[in-house]
């Protein structure tokens, strides 16, 4: 997966501006504060994944713009392809195309590009909560397979209508307005729960591998990693779960049971790595399944996917950086930095939203 052309219009601060990566690594140099992170978003809505730093779409119009657009060329390992994403201001909403041809669900536009995103805020993979966790299973399964991304869009569909029937009951105090139907929602939520968990444990057990040998390295084989999700549940598991405690749901005003509750358990030599592992031990994991992750999507995709590093050296110590950066041989690279870094790159400077090189 290389990224050969990225043409930005109107996108946050970025008027416009062409960016012509190399197929090695390449540099966006800035202060903070002048659009280097706007680059990158820009490349990795291309993934069809939503924005890591907003949900609002509108936010990309750039202030007093009609409209947003970026337009990319990349080879996906066969042939060149050409998709443009475009916003609308008033409304927001995203256009996509696809070499000309319109694109109207984001499930045809995930897997046509695929892309590694490792920004500070994923650092704290380890220590927070159960759904930073799960939004980077989701990231990283939906790109290498759109039925996945399928599945969980259908799920959230209908656990927003369960969640507002029980809403709708808790206000009448009338509990039949969520029992009276409940069955028909549990049993679609139960269907695409299982497919999701099966496919996030399958994701899981390759994952840990890969983690496991990655921090093995970094550490000359000190430290050990194990990482599992929990067991996958059947349907009729599921429907048990649900069926069975409707009443505790009323009260709690949600559902309760379901893959958006679901977790990775993390260890550190068999030790939880939330409780015990230092900051440092949880960034070496936090980088080590990003790693991983790359080396996923190209096992599943055949080709790399394109990395993009936001301001993340920064955060690592010499002897990370230096593992990262050693690691990347081989592979498409674009990151952010305040500072230059010592590596061969091709290098643009960032200000104000314009780009010099």
């Amino acid at each position: 997966m290389i990224c050969k052309r990225i043409e930005y219009k109107n996108f946050r601060n970025i008027e416009y501006a062409v960016l012509e990566p190399s197929s090695d690594v390449t540099v966006l140099n800035g202060l903070n504060g002048q659009g280097k992170t706007n680059f990158l978003e820009g490349v990795f809505l291309f993934a069809g994944i939503r924005s890591f730093r907003t949900a609002r779409e509108n936010e990309f119009v750039r202030f007093g713009a009609e409209f947003a657009e970026i337009n990319m060329t990349f080879y996906n390992g066969r042939r060149d392809l050409n998709m443009t994403l475009r916003w609308i201001a008033d409304s927001g909403k995203r256009f996509c195309r696809i070499n000309g041809v319109p694109i109207t669900k984001l499930s045809e536009m995930v897997g046509n590009f695929r892309a590694v995103l490792f920004c500070p805020g994923h650092l704290s993979v380890v220590k927070d909560g159960p759904s930073m966790r799960r939004r980077f299973l989701d990231s990283a399964i939906s790109q290498i397979d759109p039925s996945y991304l399928r599945s969980l869009q259908k799920y959230n569909s209908v656990l927003t209508q369960r969640n507002a029937l029980i809403k709708m009951s808790r206000e009448r105090r009338d509990d039949s307005v969520f029992l009276n139907t409940a069955e028909v929602w549990s049993e679609q939520l139960a269907k695409e729960a299982e497919l999701i968990s099966s496919k996030r444990n399958l994701y899981v057990e390759k994952l840990e591998g890969l983690v496991n040998k990655i921090v093995s390295d970094m550490t000359s084989g000190r430290e050990s990693v194990s990482i599992s999700y929990m067991l996958p549940k059947t349907y009729d598991e599921y429907m048990k779960l649900l069926t069975e405690n409707m009443q505790r749901e009323l009260k709690a005003g949600a559902t309760l049971y379901g893959i958006h509750k679901d977790d990775l358990k993390i260890e550190l030599g068999g030790n939880d790595a939330r409780a015990f592992a230092s900051q440092g031990q949880q960034r070496s994991i936090a980088l080590a399944m990003k790693i991983a992750e790359g080396e996923l999507s190209k096992e599943y995709g055949g080709e790399y996917p394109v990395f993009l590093f936001d301001d993340i050296l920064s955060e690592l110590d010499e002897a990370r950086r230096k593992y990262l950066l050693s690691g990347i041989s081989g592979r498409q690279v674009m990151i952010t930095s305040c500072d230059l870094i010592d590596t061969e790159a091709k290098v643009f400077y960032i200000n104000n939203g314009s780009l010099t090189s």
